[in-house]
């Protein structure tokens, strides 16, 4: 008698592991998301970063179909206009931005426009109390569903159906692996929509009689982009130490990258740091598809394809962040290599015509605008030097007889490089995927194309660093990681997920070690590395305000007093763009600069005095610094008597209290009670002395 054992067909077995694979993915997805989201609400406290309150202003003016303009103005932005036209326009009306790159402006600002269009910020409905314009049946069919049922019920129902549909085909095994990434994206933009739904509400809108909500439009930035993009790149990580390694490898690289605290400070910043880290990540992917499309013999021209769509990624990654785009040569050259001297000479040509198809049109508008390719952006590299100390250079009106000499530029890089490598981000649980990136240097893996991805990497690596220290890198706020203008960190994610793999072999080579014992050694590294981060979570909150310097309220409250049209200058352009909506001049470098635009281009209304220079070192940068031709105003509130605004007001205290003051008279004692932390100047009264309750 013969007995057939019951056995189960490869394709259930493939089901089973799909499903369990989804299964876990989908948990560990949303713990991380929780922890996360839990990072996120004790330790944001606000915008702090002036490039993420300039983008941000940019991307709402593109929201609102004003364009690629900004509401910052620089006197360098001016000058560079008046000497492209002929009739000498500034333009300051309308000012075209020739500094800032416009990927994450152009996604900052479809984000807005959906908040707006879908009513998520509820707070312009609730205080604007407009009837609803006449529209067709459709709009008005759509209207009342959501009026009836509300966006976060939506959002929540698609959810639940996305994860039954989901468990249902897991729990009967029907699963397919091909279907993964797609189940994973779908989850994940619900979770955000319904987030973005369950916002508080707020108000992009200025004015007086409109309350304002803490921190309200800057959560969009934060939890709209910053948080999804982490998680987007936390499962680029996991699949690239998967395709390079094996799974084991890319989970541990994924949680590596994700729960260090460098990683969560740039996730709640609003930088443009985690957008560009996508673009690396996705770059990435392509290449080693590609690479292994190109060993295995097959779909030779999907895998050119995909070496065309690393160029192209390269591109965006480009209009993103100027100084990245100087990663095209590292992708060039490693495609070069495989595919020989004469096939990869073409390869390499047509990755650079891609790489120029995408980054072209935009470099056409930038020189039509300004006559340069790169706008104010190529001038960064004569900034902080000896001779343009500080902002100074994007501050001056008339820089024809600026020079700034090559020595001049190689202390600026050396003292950068210093600085990058005594005070940087690589605390708080990078620096163990750091460490072991360094081992894995030393070590030869038996895939060829693992080896070639890792000098890759630290090709990469050594010429973001180098361009970093050419280019500038911005003072990291204090209690911050995050720091605007860090091009090493980037490469995080590659080296996650080469420590990762580094990790793996060494656990490997102790053979008598039990999995046990190796799950536990796993566990203790991925506890080494999200301890920073618990422990800053586990202690006192963020504030509730940035202020010093950023004072959301007042400044909301003083550009309501100005109409739309009017102008005003500040040491903190930036945050008067943002949060109060009103073109702002960024105080030019010296007085007579002043009145030069007050004369030549548009009347300047208001002129506000910030922390940002009333709390300089008296000495060092007033009296002999970068700010040294305003030192009688910012040291002594001495204005000339020629000086074109006349009425004053002064916020003292930590409240920040309004005080009328008589300029040109002698101030009084009271007035100083608590400390003057702001001064506004303007053209006449536009307040009134009674504070508003």
């Amino acid at each position: 008698m013969k007995i057939f054992c019951a056995q189960k067909p490869e394709g259930q077995h493939a089901s089973q592991r799909a499903a369990i694979i989804l299964l876990r993915g989908v948990a560990l997805a949303c713990v991380v998301a929780v922890f996360l989201w839990g990072y996120a609400a004790t330790q944001f406290n606000g915008l702090q970063h002036p490039e993420v309150m300039d983008q941000a202003q940019v991307a709402r003016n593109m929201a609102r179909g004003e364009g690629f303009t900004t509401h910052f103005i620089r006197p360098l932005s001016i000058w560079r206009l008046t000497e492209r036209s002929a009739a000498r326009d500034a333009m300051l009306d309308r000012h075209p931005d020739i500094i800032n790159p416009p990927a994450y402006p152009a996604l900052l600002g479809a984000l807005f426009y959906i908040v707006e269009r879908g009513n998520l910020n509820r707070g312009d409905a609730a205080e604007s109390g407009a009837r609803p314009s006449s529209a067709g049946w459709k709009s008005l069919v759509a209207r009342g569903v959501l009026s009836l049922f509300g966006w976060p019920l939506l959002w929540a129902v698609l959810v639940a159906v996305w994860l039954l549909v989901v468990a249902q085909q897991a729990w009967f095994l029907r699963v397919p692996a091909e279907t993964l990434p797609w189940h994973a994206a779908g989850i994940l933009v619900c979770v955000v929509m319904l987030a973005l739904s369950w916002m508080p509400a707020t108000s992009f809108k200025v004015g007086s009689e409109i309350a304002f909500t803490v921190f309200g439009p800057d959560r969009f930035l934060i939890y709209g982009l910053g948080l999804p993009l982490t998680l987007l790149n936390g499962l680029l990580v996991y699949l690239i130490g998967r395709r390079l390694f094996d799974r084991r490898a890319g989970t541990v690289a994924a949680l590596l990258f994700v729960v260090s605290e460098t990683t969560c400070q740039f996730a709640i910043s609003g930088l443009s740091t985690m957008l560009a880290m996508t673009w690396v990540c996705l770059a990435t992917l392509a290449l080693v598809v590609a690479a292994e499309w190109r060993e295995a013999g097959r779909n030779p021209r999907a895998a050119v394809a995909l070496a065309m769509a690393a160029a192209a990624l390269v591109g965006a990654m480009f209009l993103t962040r100027y100084a990245t785009g100087w990663l095209l040569l590292p992708v060039c050259v490693l495609c070069w290599r495989w595919w020989g001297l004469l096939r990869g000479a073409l390869v390499a040509l047509g990755m650079a015509l891609a790489f120029l198809v995408v980054t072209g049109p935009w470099l056409a508008r930038n020189y039509s605008v300004s006559h340069s390719l790169l706008g104010l952006a190529s001038y960064s590299i004569m900034e902080r030097t000896p001779t343009t100390p500080g902002d100074k250079l994007q501050r001056m009106l008339e820089p024809k007889t600026m020079s700034v000499t090559a020595a001049a530029m190689l202390r600026k890089a050396a003292a950068n490089a210093y600085q990058t490598c005594t005070d940087s981000p690589w605390a708080g649980g990078a620096g163990l995927s750091l460490a072991a990136f360094v081992a894995a240097i030393c070590y030869r893996f038996r895939r060829p194309q693992a080896n070639q991805l890792k000098w890759f990497t630290t090709g990469g690596g050594l010429l973001l660093f180098a361009t970093m220290c050419v280019v500038g890198i911005e003072p990291r706020p204090e209690g911050s990681l995050a720091q605007a203008g860090n091009l090493l960190v980037l490469m995080l994610p590659l080296m996650a997920v080469f420590a990762a793999a580094m990790i793996w072999v060494w656990l490997d080579a102790l053979r008598n070690a039990e999995i046990l014992q190796r799950h536990a050694a796993i566990a203790v590294l991925v506890v080494a590395a999200i301890f920073p981060t618990t422990a800053h979570m586990a202690g006192s909150p963020a504030g509730r305000s940035p202020y010093p310097p950023y004072h959301p309220p007042v400044l909301t409250q003083i550009a309501g007093g100005l109409e739309p049209h009017e102008i005003m200058v500040s040491d903190q352009p930036w945050a008067v763009a943002w949060y109060g909506d009103r073109r702002c001049v960024w105080l030019p470098y010296t007085i007579e600069q002043l009145y030069q635009i007050n004369d030549l281009h548009k009347h300047i209304a208001a002129m506000l005095l910030t922390p940002v220079t009333l709390n300089s070192r008296l000495l060092t940068d007033v009296l002999a610094g970068e700010w040294r031709p305003w030192s009688p105003v910012l040291g002594f509130l001495e204005f000339p008597t020629s000086f074109p605004l006349r009425s004053g007001r002064l916020f003292v205290g930590p409240d920040l209290t309004p005080v009328s003051w008589q300029m040109f008279e002698a101030m009084k004692i009271k007035d100083l009670s608590g400390g003057i932390n702001m001064v506004l100047i303007c053209d006449r009264k536009r307040w009134t002395d009674k504070p508003a309750p």
